[in-house]
């Protein structure tokens, strides 16, 4: 048996011909990615201190965040370096709480557990609750790629590329809002539902961010027209906050969101999908290094854990090597760029009867 699939370099190739069911290509990656990381355990055994590594990494990254505010606002630093410490940060964060979407720390604790997500989903704040996310997610995947899967679908995923496509990939609030009545055939998310997960956090960041742009896009064009606006004192006055806002909380979370969500919906298949093994594809070619740089790596590392569910986001960086080996050894894509012509689809869609 001989498949074709798309190869890390983008080109169409043969996948290895292993006469082995679809099932037992995904156990045996499954085997692999589990003893590399038991090696890693064995050598270093301080990964097996979930919780503390999930503390620290909280810690460091909160931390890392709010430093870089402070010293952006004190005139330390530059505001395009505090945009970029702080959507990495952001982007350690949102890894985090999929961990936590997974009870990979304090599973017991849940106090904590609660007391983290709720945390980390103030630091982001343009994304809906982490719990009703932690629904979304399980069900995500438990259906991947088909037409119940929510979390994907509101990130675009499964849509031909067009303009609704981009604000949706774009828009977190929008799509979330305005997209809800398409999943009245999922009644556990309806509309009500997802708007009510965008309170608090998401409607405040959303409103902050509307204003802001608001203000500098029609400043903008009013000087490209040769004239200005006569601004309200309290639209000037509340400026200089937005505009701090904008460098150390507002951009850095766009530039993450937008990074993370088409990645995602990129490496993600839709609509035809399977099994696990085609589920998802790995991103890891060059030219997508500037999104990996805010998304932590998620296109080469997130297929790795529609294999292992219960591996710590860390780990899988660690185990990358031996997982994409046998990753792209049992028919796993790679960089196939096709997928943005197909709408996500796994399998070229049939050609249409005349």
């Amino acid at each position: 048996m001989s498949i074709a699939v798309v190869s890390g370099e983008g080109v169409a190739a043969p996948r290895p011909a292993v006469d082995v069911s679809d099932r037992e290509r995904a156990r045996r990656i499954s085997a692999v990615i589990r003893f590399a990381e038991r090696r890693l355990r064995r050598r270093f055994p301080i990964l097996n201190w979930q919780n503390l590594l999930g503390s620290l990494i909280f810690l460091s990254a909160a931390g890392g965040f709010v430093g870089s505010a402070a010293l952006y606002l004190t005139g330390n630093i530059p505001a395009w370096l505090c945009i970029v410490i702080n959507a990495i940060c952001a982007s350690i964060l949102h890894e985090l709480e999929h961990d936590l979407i997974h009870s990979i720390y304090f599973r017991s604790q849940p106090f904590i557990q609660n007391f983290m997500m709720g945390a980390v989903w103030a630091f982001r704040g343009n994304i809906i609750s982490p719990w009703v996310r932690r629904k979304l997610h399980l069900l995500h995947h438990k259906e991947s790629g088909h037409h119940t899967d929510l979390e994907e679908r509101l990130i675009g995923n499964g849509m031909r590329y067009s303009f609704l496509r981009v604000i949706t990939t774009f828009d977190g609030f929008l799509s979330t809002v305005l997209r809800g009545p398409e999943f009245h055939d999922v009644p556990a998310f309806n509309q009500v539902t997802l708007a009510l997960a965008t309170l608090p956090c998401m409607l405040i960041f959303t409103m902050c961010w509307y204003a802001w742009l608001a203000f500098w896009v029609v400043s903008g064009a009013a000087m490209l027209l040769g004239t200005t606006i006569a601004w309200p004192a309290w639209v000037l006055a509340a400026m200089p906050v937005l505009n701090a806002m904008a460098v150390v909380y507002l951009l850095p979370n766009i530039i993450r969101q937008a990074s993370i969500n088409i990645v995602s919906s990129s490496m993600h298949y839709f609509g035809d999908v399977e099994g696990v093994v085609d589920q998802t594809q790995v991103l890891n070619a060059w030219y997508f290094l500037p999104l990996q740089i805010f998304c932590f790596n998620f296109g080469s590392t997130h297929g790795i854990h529609h294999f292992v569910v219960s591996q710590p986001f860390y780990l899988r960086q660690m185990v990358a090597a031996p997982a994409h080996a046998a990753m792209r050894k049992y028919g796993v894509r790679f960089n196939d760029l096709g997928t943005f012509g197909r709408a996500n689809r796994y399998h070229a869609e049939p050609a249409a009867k005349g």
